[in-house]
């Protein structure tokens, strides 16, 4: 009787955090970090060995059934689940962030400056989206693209917006939400959870939630100590969910840390290094969510890894996607 009523207590908790009616506030002791094995959120790490040398802008892959498509300075690179590369996609300019992807209808979506580019897997151009302002970056959903965008002002200040484009009807809806930043960064993410869209932007302290075309602030974190220089403010990576986990990057003093919570069970880690303890790989694990649910991924040079093979894989030209299934 006591487990059933402990976990209606967990599923009433996660309920009431899905649907917007519980703002959390996380703090986070920056002293009371410490080392993570892998093996402890890790339910099974999956290697994929790419056969091509990628730069992957910001840990920005997207994941599909058959495929991963590896976002590049200027093209989408389309290997399939063992690293073999496919075909590399040229995207006619700088890529902004990510790719995103119309899994039904094998569609993928490319920022290119303040251009939506729509590409089939064979690389073949089908549609554009012109958009005022540049894009930060852009999710598919429900047959909706959900876009952040930046707008830099006369006096050095950037103002951040969200719009939202039917692909159905081509139709561009701005959502009544704005951010200002001083500092001039330019990275965010738009993620999913529970099937809700929910953005994060650097240098920003809170996680929204788009709940109606409203945006609606879910969790707030403050850490301490509190942040003395800009550069205490920048993570190299923005925060959000993966599954059911909260991930908060932040850095002091040049030490880059995780704070990472299970929404389901309430477990807590903050972490100064996750430890590849799986595959034994060098150097800490920078974790990067992934667009299918529950997942998260870490990126390693092929330097990184013990000898010439993982298990009875050898390694390639390129470097190595570790794919985590979380617990």
């Amino acid at each position: 009787m006591e487990k059933i009523i402990v976990y209606c207590f967990l599923f009433l908790q996660h309920t009431l955090f899905s649907y917007g009616q519980q703002f959390r506030t996380v703090i986070i002791d920056e002293e009371k970090a410490h080392p993570l094995n892998l093996s402890e959120i890790a339910d099974k790490v999956i290697p994929v060995i790419l056969e091509t040398s990628s730069s992957i802008m910001n840990g920005n892959i997207f994941l599909t059934n058959e495929y991963i498509f590896v976002t590049g300075f200027s093209s989408i690179v389309q290997y399939d689940l063992t690293g073999n590369h496919i075909h590399t996609i040229d995207c006619g300019g700088f890529v902004t962030d990510n790719v995103t992807c119309d899994t039904i209808k094998k569609e993928l979506y490319v920022p290119v400056g303040n251009i939506i580019k729509c590409f089939d897997y064979s690389g073949k151009l089908k549609k554009e989206y012109q958009l005022k302002n540049r894009i930060l970056h852009i999710l598919f959903h429900n047959k909706i693209l959900w876009v952040a965008l930046y707008n830099k002002q006369s006096d050095n200040k950037y103002i951040y917006t969200i719009e939202k484009i039917n692909i159905l009807t081509g139709e561009i809806v701005p959502l009544s939400f704005s951010l200002e930043n001083t500092i001039g960064s330019r990275a965010c993410r738009l993620m999913l959870f529970n099937n809700d869209v929910v953005i994060s932007f650097m240098y920003d302290n809170n996680l929204y939630k788009i709940q109606q075309d409203d945006v609606i602030p879910i969790v707030k974190w403050e850490i301490n100590p509190p942040a003395k220089t800009t550069k205490d403010l920048t993570t190299l990576r923005t925060n959000g969910f993966t599954g059911n986990y909260l991930f908060i990057n932040y850095r002091r003093d040049d030490r880059f840390y995780t704070y990472i919570e299970n929404m389901m069970t309430g477990e807590k880690y903050n972490v100064d290094n996750l430890i590849d303890d799986v595959y034994n790989t060098a150097n800490s694990c920078i974790i990067f969510p992934l667009n299918q649910n529950g997942d998260f991924f870490f990126i390693k040079d092929k330097y990184d890894v013990k000898g010439n093979s993982i298990g009875d894989k050898p390694l390639k030209n390129g470097g190595v996607i570790f794919i985590v299934k979380t617990k």
